[in-house]
């Protein structure tokens, strides 16, 4: 056989065995994460310089402190080991704090503590705790994923959203008006003075610390309103 004839015969058959290295290589599907980083038992605490922020998403076993203060500032209280691990990153206004793979595990989750003059958004996510003091005359929160999230203080607007078997413990957080949406299981106690709106469905149970002037609130799905 002539060499250029032979070597269009070997190319021939090296296609099919390329494809099935490829058909292989895609069953066999991703490589498997790597395993959490033990946490040392030391804590130190990290002070971050970040810009300007009034959202605050929360991602990840965390346990977010955020107070009212006249000035910004963000420390993260973590064993040596995994301070690195605990991202803080701003983009707009929002701040975000998420954990780097590979993740650790620990007795007690990594604590960032957020002082603020000026907070309208706060959004758990990830199986996050957080215990939040209002600051403004709006708010926003947002608690999903077995998060769980609890409020203090005094606010005119409150809008909530509690999905996922998640739980918002909102009862001392005053609010003149609030919008709630609930589903999936999810639990919320609110103290709202003149106004509360919204749906709850999947189970979810909506406690009222007060009874407000006026509610309109949607069940479906077995959900349930609890009054005082």
């Amino acid at each position: 056989m002539p060499d250029r004839a032979r070597q269009g015969a070997i190319a021939r058959l090296a296609l099919p065995a390329a494809c099935v290295a490829l058909v292989v290589a895609a069953c066999a599907g991703p490589l498997a994460s790597p395993t959490p980083v033990p946490a040392a038992s030391d804590g130190k605490i990290d002070a971050r310089q970040l810009e300007a922020f009034s959202s605050v998403t929360v991602d990840g076993a965390l346990n977010l402190v955020l107070s009212a203060g006249s000035v910004q500032a963000v420390q993260v209280e973590a064993p040596s080991n995994v301070l690195a691990m605990v991202r803080t990153q701003v983009s707009g206004a929002e701040l975000s704090v998420t954990v780097a793979p590979p993740g650790f595990t620990s007795a007690k989750p990594a604590t960032v503590r957020i002082t603020s003059p000026e907070v309208t958004s706060v959004s758990l996510e990830g199986g996050a705790n957080g215990t939040i003091e209002a600051m403004a005359q709006s708010l926003t929160v947002s608690v999903s994923s077995g998060s769980v999230l609890k409020g203090i203080g005094t606010v005119k607007q409150l809008s909530v959203t509690v999905l996922g078997n998640s739980v918002a413990e909102l009862g001392d957080l005053s609010t003149d008006t609030a919008a709630i949406t609930a589903a999936g299981g999810a639990k919320a106690t609110l103290r709202v003075v003149k106004q509360l709106t919204g749906t709850a469905d999947g189970g979810s149970v909506v406690t009222l610390a007060v009874q407000p002037v006026a509610q309109a609130v949607t069940l479906t799905g077995g959900a349930k309103l609890v009054g005082p």
